[in-house]
């Protein structure tokens, strides 16, 4: 299947204080780190990110499309019905993430993206007991689907999961590919930041333990 990416970059991002897609991790803008790293991860498939209208990004890597959310307020739902419809016809499945993903790994959204099926709409990762429908996999013919229950007032994600045939992935499951539990064996990829202390600490971890105790 033709695989794609959707970035969800809007948001208020009330509790970090600042725009989190202009954060710098490691020299770069957050929202081109996590736009390259899908990218890599899909061959340069095509990758899409949902801004909020009005939203001024910084540069982005090369071949990477912006699209604005249509309706603000209307939550990561409408982002995502967003950047499936402009992948409508050049991809079948697409991962989507926030832009506050900045531990994933390339393995992370192979594994994901794999595990839609001939039988399966959406494969959504469970770690710790929790389920991250915004670090997913969805099958882009879910667009009209998505819009349908925006109508009828549904914001969160979790609905479109519900609303369809999704397969959960647990620590199990995700860690049986060897790639990923080469490359993630923590899962850190389902790190998010949305407070300056997660930030911190996501920093801290990218960096790794510091030989000279400085």
């Amino acid at each position: 299947m033709r695989r794609a990416a959707v970035v969800l970059a809007g948001g208020r991002s009330d509790r970090m204080g600042r725009d989190k897609a202009s954060l710098d991790w490691l020299g770069i803008p957050l929202v081109a780190h996590v736009a390259g790293v899908v990218g890599d991860a899909l061959d340069h498939g095509p990758v899409v990110v949902v801004r909020s209208a009005g939203q001024a990004l910084p540069p982005l890597p090369a071949g990477v499309e912006v699209v604005d959310d249509r309706a603000a307020g209307r939550g990561p739902l409408q982002g995502l019905r967003d950047g499936l419809d402009a992948l409508a016809g050049r991809a079948e499945v697409a991962f989507a993430c926030g832009v506050d993903a900045p531990l994933l790994v390339p393995a992370f959204v192979h594994r994901v993206v794999g595990a839609v099926g001939a039988d399966v709409d959406a494969a959504i990762p469970v770690v710790a007991g929790r389920r991250h429908p915004l670090l997913a996999a969805y099958r882009v013919a879910l667009g009209p689907l998505a819009a349908v229950l925006l109508d009828e007032g549904v914001r969160e994600l979790g609905r479109l999961a519900a609303s369809c045939h999704a397969r959960l992935l647990d620590e199990r499951a995700l860690l049986a590919d060897p790639e990923l539990a080469a490359a993630d064996p923590e899962l850190h990829s389902v790190v998010n930041v949305n407070t300056p202390e997660e930030y911190r600490r996501a920093l801290a971890l990218a960096r790794g333990p510091n030989p000279t105790g400085d």
